[in-house]
């Protein structure tokens, strides 16, 4: 039973179990009041009632327009809310501690924004149907959720009304003006260069000439580099600016993108996030193709960027040391596992280039049914059913504690497309997992794109595509705090530049 008028979330923890958030504030916990005015039966019929969803990151929680069927607590991670009639400007930021969806409960209205998550996040849903019949019954319930509600709004507002006034005080950017210019007229450019190419492909049998597809991919390189000057993370505008601007040009260049193949894939996420296992399969395979005449020729531009050139390249870096993993000394087959495994490639091959495949042992953990599907496939048309093994698993809940596996003493463990999408907080429990289950000697290997990766404008700003980039020292400082407790042994890059690869090992028995 919870005790007190209080249902708080506990800062700076990343996903454990709802139960162990939602309790009486304490003075040894800084908790962030959800509902203050219910009393511990209250909140004890809301833990009984709601369950815990986890969403992954450009996951859409809330659509404008729509009347949302539950509200939302914000356990961990963190949501967006955007205003697509205002051209997807973002409103606010929604963290722990905060609620989705209270207004259209209260009033019957259709929500006003679009609420989407930044980062996979968790939260526990109360349906509304079961909070309007629970109100229904219970006065003394009501009015109190009522009145924790009103506070909740009314904080909200004051907050609202303290940015408008900072904004308001605050001078307008002197470079503002002179970067819409200068966005205008390179958007411009690009548009005029593909009406032209798509007038020479109509005279040259629905195909952009040669010439003509070599000069559009040096410029769309070119304006992507400027891009991410102009507007990336190091551009010295303000993040308002940076968010207006990104708009603008996503307004105007999205709809080619959207005529490419792998680009619309990215954007659309059918998979509920941009670089499912299809999508990184599209990347891998590297074949340019769309929609009508220019179609296949933007979809080149985006497989030419550094970003997705990076994507190709880990691939052969992840060869390069599984192999070594196999010439380290060590009892028996060498034991590998993938983590969010995606398509896989890099296990298959490596296993082509071995001579007796029984010298390798993988296991393939992801929590997509469809994209172990996928390897599973692959796998059994190569007759490696016997060396590599499937495991449907969350490693969110693993990483936490909250779910098991049974893994033999691992030599290799590593992801080369996950943690970008993850705080730091889950970073540090993965390689806590990963620890525990490698052998004495083994190793950990993490990829993540680097700061410096010159697509990152076109990925944030156009294809919807955020990832958190970390650098050198971001992956020490992750290492060193995990039961690791040491900085990376060794960071490596890929050919482009834009994926790091840091690379752990945990110590042998003294």
């Amino acid at each position: 039973m919870i005790a007190d008028a209080k249902l708080a979330v506990i800062p700076d923890t990343n996903f454990p179990a709802p139960r162990a958030r939602l309790h009486r504030q304490t003075e040894e916990h800084n908790s962030l009041d959800l509902l203050p005015d219910l009393d511990g039966a209250d909140a004890e019929w809301i833990l009984s009632t709601s369950v815990e969803q986890q969403i992954i990151a450009n996951t859409v929680l809330v659509a404008e327009g729509q009347i949302p069927d539950a509200l939302y607590f914000v356990l961990g991670g963190l949501l967006e809310m955007r205003a697509e009639s205002l051209g997807g400007k973002t409103l606010a930021r929604i963290g722990p501690g905060e609620i989705v969806g209270e207004t259209s409960f209260l009033e019957g209205t259709p929500a006003a924004a679009t609420v989407r998550a930044c980062q996979n996040s968790l939260l526990l849903v109360l349906s509304c149907k079961d909070l309007a019949a629970k109100t229904a019954v219970d006065t003394a319930f009501s009015a109190r959720l009522y009145r924790s509600l009103a506070r909740g709004l009314s904080r909200r507002l004051h907050v609202a009304h303290g940015t408008v006034a900072q904004v308001a005080r605050t001078a307008p950017d002197p470079t503002g003006s002179e970067r819409h210019k200068n966005i205008t007229v390179q958007l411009d450019s690009m548009k005029r260069l593909f009406a032209e190419a798509d007038r020479q492909a109509i005279r040259n049998d629905d195909q952009v000439p040669i010439g003509t597809m070599a000069n559009i991919r040096d410029q769309f390189r070119s304006f992507c580099d400027w891009l991410n000057e102009e507007i990336g993370d190091a551009a010295p505008i303000s993040p308002e600016l940076r968010q207006e601007l990104g708009a603008r040009v996503q307004q105007e260049l999205l709809p080619y993108m959207l005529l490419t193949k792998n680009c619309e894939r990215l954007y659309s996420k059918p998979r509920g996030y941009a670089g499912d296992f299809l999508s990184i399969e599209g990347i891998y395979q590297d074949v340019s193709e769309g929609t009508g005449r220019l179609g296949p020729v933007i979809d080149r531009c985006f497989l030419d960027q550094p970003a997705a050139q990076a994507v190709r390249n880990r691939r052969g870096l992840l060869v390069e040391e599984i192999k070594k993993t196999m010439e380290e000394p060590h009892e028996g087959p060498t034991r590998v596992l993938s983590m969010a495994c995606g398509p896989a490639r890099e296990l298959f091959d490596t296993f082509a280039m071995l001579s007796d495949p029984n010298q390798l042992r993988a296991t393939c953990l992801d929590i997509d049914l469809q994209a172990l599907a996928f390897v599973g496939d692959l796998r059994d048309r190569r007759k490696l059913r016997g060396n590599i093994r499937l495991e449907n698993a969350n490693l969110v809940y693993l990483a936490f504690g909250r779910q098991k596996i049974e893994l033999a003493p691992l030599d290799l463990a590593y992801s080369i497309g996950l943690i970008d999408y993850f705080n730091d907080d889950f970073v540090v429990k993965l390689l806590d997992f990963v620890h525990d289950h490698l052998r004495p000697g083994g190793r950990v290997i993490l990829g993540n794109f680097h700061p410096r990766n010159t697509t990152k404008a076109l990925m944030d700003h156009v294809l919807d595509w955020k990832l958190i980039h970390r650098d050198e020292a971001d992956m020490n400082r992750l290492f060193q705090a995990s039961k690791f407790k040491a900085p990376c042994e060794e960071i490596r890059y890929e050919g482009a530049g834009v994926n790091l690869f840091a690379i752990g090992r945990r110590a042998h028995l003294s």
